[in-house]
């Protein structure tokens, strides 16, 4: 599976006319593309007002076939055009295939996500660091939680090219409150989390929490 996400960062002014503006062309593309969007706004973990779409695909070929017509869709066009009015600059699209999921995944992204991970210095040790912590923080809160790798991206992107993550599912703050707590004094989590810096640039790191809007 590929999870295709665009990353959009409103310019200071914009205000809810960014966000009202994210909605309709996102409201918009769910009517029309079989592919849907899912459309996130950073709680904490990047500037203040950040937004997301997020869209699934099982491969390059489901993602092309659905999403290029929209390219040329004349309504869609103008709906992003208008978008582009409050950003910063165009948004940073990335795709990151899922390497390993621990639980139940959900069909559909849940109201809470966070997703943290970094740039690896040694892939095949990250990979297994990750898959770990995945099945050990599955086993101790029982949230569904996905690994992915971003494939494609640029040294000045958000995400950089080839990081990975682990990207819980939860269904509200109270989840991420309940499953934040059990780790914060957890000796088998804060030993695996000692070892990150043997695997990862730190410097790379990132933790976000966005809540769904669409």
């Amino acid at each position: 599976m590929k999870i295709v996400s665009n990353i959009m960062h409103p310019t200071p002014n914009a205000g809810n006319a960014g966000l009202e503006a994210a909605v309709k062309a996102a409201s918009y593309w769910n009517s029309k593309c079989s592919i849907k969007q899912s459309l996130y706004r950073v709680i904490s973990g990047m500037p203040l007002g950040t937004m997301a779409n997020s869209m699934r695909a099982e491969n390059w070929g489901e993602l092309t076939d659905a999403v290029v017509p929209m390219y040329t869709d004349e309504e869609s066009v103008a709906l992003q055009t208008e978008l582009g009015k409050y950003l910063a600059s165009s948004p940073e699209s990335t795709v990151a295939d899922v390497v390993h999921v621990s639980g139940d995944m959900p069909s559909a992204p849940t109201d809470i996500i966070s997703q943290t991970g970094g740039a690896p210095t040694d892939n095949l040790s990250a990979a297994a660091w990750m898959i770990d912590m995945s099945a050990y923080l599955n086993q101790m809160t029982g949230l569904p939680n996905a690994v992915i790798q971003t494939g494609y991206g640029v040294p000045t992107s958000t995400i950089l090219p080839g990081s990975m993550a682990i990207i819980v599912y939860q269904g509200s703050t109270a989840e991420h409150d309940e499953a934040t707590d059990k780790f914060r004094m957890d000796e088998g989590y804060l030993r695996r989390m000692s070892k990150a810096n043997d695997y990862f640039d730190r410097s790379s790191f990132f933790n976000i929490l966005l809540r769904k809007l669409i």
